[in-house]
């Protein structure tokens, strides 16, 4: 019996946390390895688009922690557990100030060395992580799965994959909102992700049926409509930053994958030269983040490349 609680102890090894963002407060998830297997080093975690970190990253966090490294998992303002409205709302400069102040957060912690923090981003949060680390180049490694490298070729990849008639009725959505903004009313919330082949979401592709499934309790299948108005999706564009980035950069691509631009992610490592690893996985979009045998891959390359630029 105590060997039984020992190991879910060992499984949960985390302590709920919140930090203060522009006057809002952020909350998350903090796990941490045992003292004598602590590295010394530390490794940020955010979701990407209207996601949450009860939506597959709580395994990825785990698994740093248990590698050694403090991880820091949290949501963005106006999504899951954190405060800030309004909700479902995605401001790019909003979430990079959540990203900075997590940074911070986690170079406080007494046992994390805080010139031996890395990120790790997902899709739209993929693009954050890199923006984050050219803004602060003492950032020591990032990991970007299936990056959303430029916002304005993924949402074309997502036209195409969702059709004409689908993406007319988004841009009639957007449209009355620019008008109803003016007399202050209410916004209608769009679909974020398609549950079936008939809904006309955001997210385009049939691929991201799933992402409804892999949602926990605090994630919602919504998006603000004035996060298209006022968000500033189009400058997570991490495509124009190639010639000035010198952080070692470990990218994760989805063959398969119909959400991003795999073209854009290809130029980007090719552009970087040694700074970037692109390493392809037979994979969509949301592959990595279930339970399967490449998540554990994805993980264990992630760890590794996080020792090789994070542990001294």
């Amino acid at each position: 019996m105590v060997f039984f609680l020992l190991l879910l102890l060992n499984e949960l090894m985390f302590k709920e946390i919140e930090f203060k963002s522009k006057r809002v407060y952020c909350r998350g998830r903090l796990y941490e390895p045992s003292d004598n297997e602590s590295n010394g080093a530390g490794v940020v975690l955010a979701h990407g688009f209207v996601g949450t970190m009860d939506a597959g990253l709580f395994p990825y966090a785990e698994a740093f922690a248990k590698a050694g490294f403090h991880a820091l998992v949290f949501d963005y303002r106006g999504f899951g557990l954190s405060d800030g409205a309004p909700r479902q709302y995605v401001s790019v400069p909003g979430q990079r100030a959540d990203w900075a102040r997590a940074i911070h957060e986690l170079r406080g912690h007494a046992n994390v060395d805080a010139e031996r923090v890395g990120l790790w981003g997902m899709s739209f949060s993929g693009g954050h992580v890199i923006h984050m680390a050219h803004k602060d180049p003492t950032i020591r490694a990032v990991v970007a799965q299936v990056p959303s490298i430029d916002p304005v070729l993924s949402m074309n990849v997502g036209t195409y994959e969702r059709g004409m008639k689908k993406t007319l009725k988004i841009q009639k959505q957007l449209l009355a909102r620019a008008k109803g903004r003016m007399f202050f009313k209410k916004p209608e919330m769009m679909l974020a992700a398609p549950t079936n082949d008939k809904d006309a979401a955001v997210l385009g592709a049939k691929e991201a049926q799933i992402y409804p499934k892999l949602g926990g309790p605090s994630w919602r299948n919504e998006l603000h409509p004035d996060s298209f108005l006022t968000g500033k999706l189009e400058e997570n564009n991490a495509s124009l930053l190639t010639d000035d980035l010198t952080v070692p950069m470990l990218i994760q691509m989805g063959e398969g994958d119909r959400l991003v631009s795999n073209e854009a992610i290809g130029n980007f490592a090719r552009r970087c030269g040694p700074l970037a690893k692109l390493s392809t996985y037979d994979a969509e979009h949301f592959t990595m983040l279930q339970n399967n045998a490449l998540r554990k891959k994805a993980m264990q390359e992630a760890v590794e490349f996080y020792k090789e630029h994070l542990v001294l």
